[in-house]
Order: C-alpha cells, then structure tokens, then sequence
C-alpha cells in the first residue's frame, strides 16, 4: 500500500504542476473514463479469468481500489497533457515502457501475483503488433 500512496502522491503533484495542454473539463472527464475501463478490465482479467491478484486477499480491498481508480487515471491524465503529436511513437514507448517498469515493481514486491503467465512474455509477443499493425493485416493483393 506504501508503494501506490507514494505513486499516487506524486502523480498528484505532476498534475498540479505541470503544463496543462487539456482544459480542466477534459481533464476532469478523462479520470472517471479510464477509471471505468479499468474497473471493467480488472473485473474480467483479474477476477473472472483470474489471471493475476493484488494486495494479500482475493478480495478487492482499499489498495485495489486505489489503484484502479485513481493511479490508472492520473497516469492517463498526465499521458495526454504532455502528449504531442510529433515524435508520438517514442512518447508512446516511453509510456509503455514506464508502465512496465510500474507494473515489475508491483510484481517483484510481492502486490501483484500472475498466475500461469508473465507480463513480459506477453508484452514482447504482442507490442509490435501493437505499433504496427499491418503485420496481421497484410493481404495478398
């Protein structure tokens, strides 16, 4: 719980202070969207599938809930303000990257348990579909 107050602590204070590109009705409207679609992902994924749990219990409890709900969306709204549309493939790595290293942290400290699979053999088998998707979608025309 100490690792995501610290998380949450200093994504609050980037949003104070940095630059803002979004106006405050879109940065408003970003927090409650993305943390719906976490919600709705960390459901199916992590207790549906059950394919990883967080904190020391089955159950959702107070650290869950505060990572869900507010690190994921303070970490989009961050995303976006500083987002630019030139060199975007490198800030999008940036991102990705950082997310993982996040993720790495909360796995080798013991929060995050996967079960039967790695984020890493995942990631490094699905990212370049990801950024370049005409290695699925190519046809022979």
């Amino acid at each position: 719980m100490v690792y995501i107050c610290a998380i949450l602590v200093v994504l609050i204070i980037a949003i104070i202070f940095m630059p803002k590109r979004l106006t405050l009705k879109e940065n408003i409207i970003i927090v409650p969207t993305v943390g719906y679609f976490a919600w709705i992902s960390h459901i199916i994924v992590g207790l549906i599938l059950d394919l990883y749990d967080m904190g020391t219990t089955k159950k959702i409890d107070m650290s869950d809930w505060t990572l869900v709900t507010f690190v994921l969306s303070f970490m989009a709204v961050v995303f976006l303000n500083f987002k630019k549309t030139n060199k975007l493939f490198v800030y999008t790595l940036f991102w990705t990257v950082l997310s993982a290293l996040a993720e790495f942290v909360l796995t080798k400290s013991g929060y995050m348990k996967y079960h039967g699979w790695s984020i890493f053999v995942f990631t490094s088998d699905l990212l370049p579909i990801f950024y370049n998707p005409n290695l699925v979608l190519q046809t022979n025309s």
